[in-house]
């Protein structure tokens, strides 16, 4: 049995996506558990950017956007996937950084900015 192109591309894209998930969580976790330190500093600027990341994609219009940024590059290469697909997975990945932060007790690092 052979496998497409599409179901291998699938799998690469769903095989990328667990692996983010799993890696975000394990810097969530040292965050929370490493005393202050140069690591602790270089972990905490990178959740900020997934907390960024995040807060930007709870704003609808920013929302809007990228789903269109990767639906042209997709479309570029001849892979239509549905909209409401990638929205689907946008809101995923929001919804898992934000169980991360209160799975880790991790503050809202933007809200802690203002």
């Amino acid at each position: 049995m052979t496998i497409t192109n599409e179901y291998q591309i699938a799998l690469c894209v769903a095989g990328v996506i667990l692996t983010a998930n799993f890696l975000a969580m394990g810097l969530f976790v040292l965050y929370a558990k490493l005393p202050e330190s140069k690591i602790k500093e270089t972990i905490r600027n990178i959740i900020f950017e997934l907390d960024k990341f995040a807060d930007n994609m709870e704003n609808t219009e920013k929302r809007r956007a990228a789903i269109q940024q990767i639906n042209d590059v997709l479309g570029w290469r001849k892979f239509i996937i549905p909209s409401a697909l990638i929205g689907w997975i946008v809101d995923a990945e929001v919804a898992a950084i934000r169980k991360m932060q209160d799975a880790t007790n991790t503050p809202n690092l933007n809200e802690e900015d203002k």
